[in-house]
């Protein structure tokens, strides 16, 4: 059951979503459809990396006096990029969006906010 915090933001969430399609058909108009590789076939220090970076953001995450929005979702970017398995990567990615939305309310959503970029 969903919290009444979590459904009083409903409507930024929807202005926030509305906002993301509008940037992804600018993006479509300017570039067409997108096809890229997920990553280059490599050698499996190119997971090796990203899987030591995912962990020390973890650690920093598990410390909330350190915990930060960035490193929230560098975290679950750095996830992504060391799943070695495509459905895998899917789901961190959705994981990483999820963040980069929680983070676009918190910002629409503080008392000031035009406030500093370290949340205040």
């Amino acid at each position: 059951m969903l919290g009444e915090e979590f459904m009083a933001n409903a409507r930024v969430r929807t202005g926030i979503t509305r906002e993301l399609l509008l940037e992804r058909m600018r993006q479509h108009t300017k570039y067409g459809p997108q096809r890229h590789r997920d990553r280059l076939e490599g050698e499996a220090v190119e997971f090796e990396l990203p899987a030591m970076l995912a962990e020390a953001e973890r650690q920093i995450n598990s410390d909330p006096k350190k915990k930060t929005w960035q490193s929230i979702l560098l975290e679950q970017v750095y996830g992504a990029m060391a799943a070695d398995e495509l459905s895998a990567m899917r789901i961190e990615l959705v994981k990483a969006a999820a963040v980069l939305m929680a983070w676009i309310e918190d910002i629409d959503t503080r008392s000031t906010p035009e406030g500093d970029v370290d949340g205040r």
